[in-house]
C-alpha cells in the first residue's frame, strides 16, 4: 500500500465511521458525562489489556504527559459532543485550529520546514486557505444564528486542546515512545480527566440519569472506535511529518463530517458556488500535497 492510500483510509475511518458513532452516541443529549467517563474506561481497559498482552508499557515521564494531556482531552471530548449536538456540519467547517497550531508547532519546534518543496507549499498553502474561506462563508451565513456564539465557545475549547495533542503525537514518536504506551497513558489520564470532568467541572444537572445496560453497550461501541482512532492517529505522525499530514487531515476534517452532517443528519442546505470553489481548491490543494511529498524509503517519513 502506497503511503497515500493509508492516509485516506486512516482519515475516512477517523472522520466517516467514527464521527458517525460519535454523533449517534457521544453527542446526543442525556448523561453526557456518565458517558464520557464510561467511554474512556472502556478505552482505558481495552488499552491496558492491550499493552499488557503487548508487553510494551514504559512508564516514565513521558508517560506522565502523556497521562496529562489525556485528561485535557476528555475535556475537550466533552466539547466537541456539545459542538456535534448544535450542528455536525457546521464544527467541522469551524474545526481548523487544531491543525494551524500543530501545524506551527511542527515549524517551531521540530523544525519540519525542511520537508517543504515548492509544490508541497503551494499544496498546503491551498489547504489551508480553502479551508479558512470555506469556514468562514458557511459560518458567516448563519452567523444570526442564536446558536453561533455558544458553538464557537464549544469549538474552540476542544480545537486548541486538540492541536497540542496532535504535536504530542509526532514529538513523543520522535522520542521512541512506543504506540502502546502511548495508548496507556492517554486514555489513564482522559479516564481521570472525565471524571474530574463529571464531577468537579459540569456537576449534577449535566449528569443526567444512570446509563442503561444498553447504553453501556453502545457506549463501549464508542470506546473501541476512538481507542483504534487514536492509534492509527499516533501511526500516521510516526510516519508522516505533521508538514505533510496535518493540510491533509484538515480538509478531512472540515469535509467528511459536514458532508457527513448535510445528508445523513439532516443538516442539508444547498451549497453555494464560492464553497464549491473551495472544495475544488481543498482536493487540488491535497492532491499536490500527494504529489509534492517524497517519502524516504526507509519507514516512509521518519
Amino acid at each position: 500500500m502506497n503511503w497515500q492510500l493509508l492516509v485516506c483510509a486512516a482519515f475516512l475511518y477517523q472522520y466517516g465511521l467514527v464521527q458517525i458513532v460519535i454523533k449517534k452516541i457521544g453527542a446526543a443529549e442525556g448523561s453526557r458525562t456518565r458517558k464520557l467517563v464510561w467511554q474512556y474506561f472502556f478505552a482505558a481497559l481495552l488499552a491496558v489489556i492491550t499493552g499488557v498482552i503487548g508487553g510494551q508499557i514504559d512508564l516514565s515521564w513521558s508517560f506522565a504527559i502523556v497521562a496529562v494531556i489525556g485528561a485535557a482531552n476528555a475535556f475537550a471530548c466533552y466539547c466537541h459532543w456539545r459542538a456535534y449536538d448544535i450542528s455536525m456540519s457546521r464544527t467541522a467547517m469551524l474545526s481548523n485550529l487544531d491543525d494551524l497550531i500543530a501545524i506551527g508547532l511542527g515549524y517551531a519546534v521540530l523544525g519540519e520546514l525542511r520537508v517543504l518543496t515548492p509544490i508541497l507549499t503551494a499544496g498546503i498553502f491551498l489547504s489551508v486557505i480553502s479551508a479558512t474561506v470555506f469556514a468562514r462563508i458557511k459560518h458567516r451565513d448563519k452567523s444570526n444564528d442564536g446558536r453561533s456564539a455558544r458553538l464557537a465557545v464549544w469549538v474552540f475549547g476542544y480545537t486548541v486542546i486538540w492541536g497540542l495533542a496532535m504535536f504530542s503525537m509526532r514529538f513523543f514518536s520522535l522520542q521512541g515512545l512506543n504506540i502502546l504506551t502511548y495508548v496507556v497513558a492517554w486514555y489513564s489520564g482522559a479516564w481521570l480527566g472525565a471524571l474530574v470532568t463529571r464531577f468537579v467541572l459540569m456537576g449534577r444537572d449535566e449528569a443526567g440519569p444512570p446509563l442503561t445496560h444498553t447504553q453501556r453497550g453502545k457506549v463501549f461501541l464508542l470506546a473501541v472506535g476512538i481507542w483504534t482512532s487514536l492509534m492509527l492517529a499516533y501511526l500516521m505522525r510516526t510516519l508522516f511529518p505533521i508538514t505533510v499530514l496535518q493540510p491533509i487531515q484538515l480538509v478531512a476534517e472540515m469535509s467528511v463530517p459536514a458532508l457527513i452532517g448535510l445528508t445523513i443528519f439532516n443538516e442539508a442546505r444547498s451549497m453555494s458556488r464560492r464553497e464549491i470553489v473551495m472544495i475544488i481548491m481543498a482536493l487540488v490543494g491535497i492532491s499536490l500535497i500527494a504529489v509534492g511529498y517524497e517519502p524516504n524509503d526507509q519507514g516512509w517519513g521518519n
